[in-house]
């Protein structure tokens, strides 16, 4: 359990936004059924803000227990961490203008980019180029740009373009989902290992050495599907440079 401190209390960071993520593609593949496009890029934009949020909540709990850890702890907050512990508490609406800024998809990007192996791997590996095209691309969609982006919340079966518009909506979904992997293996990394340890554990048997480190089958087989159609090499980065060693193959 990852947990975010105070002075005056604790929070417990669960599962909720990954949850929210799950039901959010659920209602994009809704939409894609009833030919509302627009919508369903609405919503690629809520997985996305929502995923980064996730990772930019677990970064800043992490550095402050960190802190603690080292002997460091200081009871006043970061701008940062005022805004973690506002959302954590639902008192965001509280918050002077300044720190709820913090709480936009601009300020989670500009925050984790201070780990340098994030911004190694958005440079090295285009990945920071698409992101920008597709955070253009949403935007015109969730503050409808243009009459052609109404349109596509009109879409029929019949309609000639069809396969193009499920193409894009899995292609920046599927980007979405890479690039909030990416981001946990640089700075969760152990939330992607299998259960081996545990099943062992449970079962009252001694867990094979160093199973630790092996990651979880289903994360192996999205890497091996979809993170290397992004960039080749991007694997073999992660491989090398993820934070605990985890066993990526």
């Amino acid at each position: 359990m990852i947990s975010f401190f105070t002075d005056k209390k604790i929070y417990n960071i669960g599962t909720t936004l990954l949850d929210n993520s799950v039901q959010t593609l659920k209602s994009i593949k809704l939409c894609c059924s009833i030919g509302s496009f627009a919508d369903a890029n609405t919503l690629i934009r809520k997985l996305r803000d929502d995923l980064i949020l996730y990772i930019y909540i677990l970064d800043v709990a992490n550095k402050r227990t960190n802190s603690i850890l080292d002997l460091k702890f200081d009871s006043i907050l970061t701008e940062n961490e005022k805004a973690v512990e506002a959302w954590l508490g639902n008192t965001v609406s509280e918050l002077p203008n300044k720190i709820k800024m913090k709480l936009s998809f601009e300020n989670y990007m500009k925050y984790l980019k201070q780990n340098e192996d994030i911004t190694k791997t958005l440079e090295n590996y285009n990945l920071e180029h698409y992101w920008e095209t597709l955070r253009s691309r949403l935007n015109d969609y969730v503050h409808n740009n243009g009459i052609q982006f109404t349109s596509h919340n009109l879409i029929k079966e019949y309609n000639q373009n069809l396969d193009i518009y499920l193409k894009n909506i899995n292609i920046r979904t599927s980007y979405i989902i890479t690039l909030f992997l990416v981001l946990i293996i640089m700075t969760e990394a152990p939330l992607i290992a299998s259960t081996d340890m545990i099943d062992h554990l449970e079962c009252g048997l001694t867990p094979p050495e160093d199973c630790q480190y092996e990651i979880a089958p289903f994360i192996q087989n999205y890497i091996d599907k979809k993170v290397v159609v992004f960039h080749p090499e991007l694997k073999q980065f992660l491989r090398d440079n993820n934070k605990y060693d985890m066993r990526i193959r």
